[in-house]
């Protein structure tokens, strides 16, 4: 209630480094109190970023993901059972004997 009310820009700096909430809140009034122009902007800068951590995600999983194949091909060039391969890889049966298949040619 208190930053509804408020009149003071001081007050609400002191109100956002107390509650991350009042401080993207106040971050959005910024937003919104800018100029059009400024304000999208903000909008297409706030987007990039969102953008570039989606695509930071996907990058980390698609590595994680080739990793476990590596690993899997290199127990199944030791003869590692396969249905251990699976357990400690978390791919699929399939995965597995795809990449054995591979290793084959």
């Amino acid at each position: 209630m208190r930053f509804l009310t408020n009149e003071d820009d001081a007050r609400w700096e002191e109100m956002a480094n107390q509650d991350p909430i009042i401080e993207n809140a106040v971050d959005m009034l910024r937003t919104v109190s800018m100029d059009r122009e400024a304000r999208m902007l903000a909008e297409a800068r706030e987007k990039a970023l969102k953008d570039i951590n989606s695509i930071r995600g996907e990058g980390i999983e698609e590595g994680i993901r080739e990793g476990k194949r590596e690993i899997a091909k290199k127990m199944l060039m030791e003869g590692t059972d396969i249905n251990f391969i699976v357990k400690m890889t978390e791919l699929t049966q399939s995965e597995v004997l795809e990449l054995k298949d591979e290793l084959k040619r």
